[in-house]
């Protein structure tokens, strides 16, 4: 049965979308009316200071705050186009249940009586874990809510949590737990002084970094090439970033020969600093060992980096005065993301160029959270698998083979929606959330997943909470330009609405668990221990935010902040050896049996985050998302910009138009992620504006799972590609 959309009504004219409204946004004859909210964006990590026009508690404007102390003006339009999503009449502003085929109203009550006593006897029957949790990225920007979230797993006994960290960034924490002793110690470029730059599977301008705090990145790049440095971007496509640095084609998924070449010059050319590595670290001898067969001849094979561009870079990285390197989703996401990152991190130890200015830093926050959360956020092997739970999530690309075993029974979604964003071959993780005796989607509106789900209980988007910026900013220290801020509520939520954090108390209450947290003065305790003003004290004096005068130099190497055994830097962890031997050579093997098929790689989109803009009028205009192909790779497919072509991959086959473009690398695809709306009844603009989603064409389950830190495979997948029969849209 069709089900109506639930929520406010539509904007206005002039409406609540934003963008830049200028500095009289707010004036005309209501002017007087208008107030103005200083707070900022948590669309990303970003977390650009925006102003909040607000008209009778609804946001008229969303425009970016030339006084925030760091993004002095800059935001995208995700941001400044918030208000879209805010006031969709499609945003539930209600729980919901549903009851046969048809979803209806519901009071907070029934709704969390229900589901504490179904959640009670899925643990009572079938033990703890086998109630889970999925919690998506924008729950990394809410505080409170993963404070509160982790209290209640933890008071139930599960270790069932899942989240989309495994899609995009747990190697990484996997890496640092092993060299430097926890998952939460985040080195980053310096920025503001670095001379040679160089940055793999990433796009910055179009979306950010990931566990790295740079907003208005392509001012930043541009600052350093303005002062003679350079900034080079590694990628299977010439993104957008690479307007303000150079371009360097790399086969999708070849990056480990690549950096295990870069490694073993950077050596053989003189750029290690031994007499550092033999001071603050260990492994460099194994390291060196397991690096020399990669030549840059050995690794042109397969990547289509020239030996002599290879040499040339490893060249003027040494003889800069301040290097560094950085990855980011597109490595993350291929067969070897945590080995890539563990050769990166070793290359700017190994040139004496971690801990060092124009290098990379190894940020303090508020307070030390990676000491604080070495133990809980450390890689664990309780799954009774191979498979690691790595700071906190088991891996996404599991979750359906875990259902259809029966290990798990139950699931909350914590703002995400699933079946876009992780591996979903054939409709496979569908079915098996259709089987959930018990499935909860916590968020702002009833998405694909939702539509599966028992219950959807409607949850406040940022405007409506109070917050300091996201954690691995305030207590990781990931930013190169530390600061601190704290924004009130811009505007208050609907009488039915209700924060995640008073959720899981209640749902606490329901199953006679205990709640050890209280939301009362827990921001104000952190900013406390970190030493900085209240809350009340920085909206009242630092209302656009407080710059931090600390320079992270020469702060880690040698003291108490290496939280390995022995205090030093571990470059060569005896696990990523050991994949390193197992893995290097067949898989050199299959890429060179390989190299003339097409591979698919993701894109991202300046309009879209995720699945989080697709509702939003003012950002997704076009119908679809594209497949993008090089002229050559057309021209032999014979199929031209607007033309259908049939993407197929071991998993699942796709239909898509496409868009010819040199700035592909030959034999690459790309398809930007998290499309695919054709059955979000429950979000009107996304539906009217599918588009269709590549990860059908990824796979799950044990033999598509980086088992060092159970990342999924969606990049650098074997595709083929031919016309379809129906050829043009």
């Amino acid at each position: 049965m069709a089900t109506p959309r639930r929520g406010g009504t539509r904007p206005g004219p002039g409406g609540c979308a934003g963008g830049d409204t200028g500095d009289d946004a707010g004036t005309g004859k209501s002017g007087t009316d208008i107030r103005t909210a200083v707070s900022f964006c948590r669309t990303c990590e970003a977390t650009c200071g925006v102003l909040v026009d607000v008209l009778d508690n609804r946001v008229v404007g969303i425009r970016a705050d030339k006084d925030h102390v760091v993004t002095k003006g800059y935001s995208c339009m995700k941001g400044l186009r918030f208000g879209e999503v805010h006031h969709s009449p499609d945003r539930l502003l209600e729980p919901i249940r549903r009851v046969g085929g048809e979803w209806r109203a519901t009071g907070w009550d029934q709704a969390l009586g229900d589901i504490g006593a179904r959640m009670g006897r899925i643990v009572d029957e079938h033990g703890p874990d086998a109630m889970g949790h999925f919690v998506g990225s924008p729950a990394g920007a809410n505080v409170l809510s993963g404070a509160f979230r982790g209290a209640l797993w933890s008071a139930m006994g599960s270790t069932r949590t899942y989240g989309t960290g495994t899609c995009d960034t747990s190697n990484k924490f996997r890496v640092n737990h092993e060299m430097y002793g926890a998952a939460m110690r985040l080195a980053h470029p310096d920025i503001r002084r670095v001379e040679f730059l160089m940055v793999l599977g990433a796009n910055p301008v179009v979306s950010g970094n990931t566990l790295y705090h740079l907003p208005a990145p392509a001012r930043r790049f541009n600052d350093i090439t303005r002062r003679g440095g350079r900034v080079v971007f590694v990628n299977p496509r010439r993104v957008e970033s690479s307007k303000v640095g150079e371009h360097l084609f790399i086969r999708p998924d070849t990056d480990l020969f690549f950096l295990a070449a870069f490694c073993r010059e950077l050596i053989r050319q003189g750029g290690a600093d031994k007499d550092r590595a033999a001071a603050h670290m260990r492994g460099f001898d194994q390291l060196r060992d397991v690096v020399d067969p990669w030549s840059p001849e050995r690794q042109a094979e397969v990547t289509g980096v020239e030996a002599g561009t290879l040499r040339g870079l490893v060249a003027d990285h040494i003889r800069t005065d301040g290097a560094a390197l950085y990855m980011a989703t597109g490595v993350n996401q291929g067969r070897n993301g945590t080995l890539c990152f563990w050769l990166l991190e070793a290359i700017n130890a190994v040139s004496g160029n971690l801990d060092r200015p124009g290098g990379t830093l190894m940020g303090r926050g508020l307070y030390d959270m990676a000491a604080v959360t070495k133990d809980r956020l450390g890689p664990s092997f309780d799954r009774g698998d191979e498979f690691p739970t790595v700071a906190g999530q088991q891996p996404a690309a599991m979750l359906a083979p875990d259902i259809e075993s029966g290990r798990v029974r139950g699931l909350i979604v914590e703002a995400s929606n699933p079946l876009l964003a992780v591996s979903n071959p054939s409709g496979r993780l569908a079915e098996a959330l259709s089987r959930l005796d018990l499935l909860v989607c916590i968020d702002l509106f009833r998405n694909e997943t939702g539509n599966l789900a028992h219950y959807v209980l409607a949850a406040p988007t940022w405007l409506e909470r109070a917050e300091i910026p996201y954690a691995l900013q305030s207590f990781a220290g990931a930013t190169p330009v530390p600061y601190i801020t704290f924004a009130e509520a811009s505007v208050q939520p609907a009488p039915s609405v209700r924060h995640e954090w008073w959720i899981y108390t209640r749902l606490a209450e329901e199953m006679g668990l205990p709640m050890p947290l209280s939301p009362d003065g827990l921001i104000d305790a952190a900013l406390a221990a970190g030493g900085v003003p209240s809350s009340a004290e920085l909206v009242r004096d630092h209302p656009h935010g407080l710059l931090i005068d600390h320079d992270p130099a020469d702060t880690f190497l040698g003291t108490e902040r290496v939280l390995t055994d022995d205090g030093l830097v571990d470059l060569a962890p005896a696990a990523f050896l050991d994949a390193f031997r197992a893995r290097a050579e067949d898989l050199y093997r299959r890429e060179l049996a390989d190299r003339d098929r097409m591979k698919l790689i993701g894109k991202r989109e300046m309009n879209r985050i995720n699945t989080s803009s697709a509702n939003a009028p003012g950002l997704v205009r076009e119908t679809t998302n594209y497949a993008y192909l090089n002229p050559c790779d057309a021209e032999r497919i014979g199929v031209g910009s607007g033309d259908l072509v049939s993407v197929s991959s071991a998993f699942g086959r796709v239909v898509i138009p496409i868009r010819v473009s040199d700035e592909m690398m030959p034999r690459t695809v790309a398809i930007p992620q998290c499309w695919g709306h054709d059955d979000a009844d429950g979000l009107g603009h996304a539906q009217d504006h599918p588009g269709v989603n590549s990860n059908l064409l990824a796979g799950d389950g044990p033999d598509n799972v980086e088992e060092l830190s159970g990342m999924a495979h969606l990049s650098g997948i074997l595709v083929e590609v031919s016309a379809a029969q129906h050829g043009r849209r």
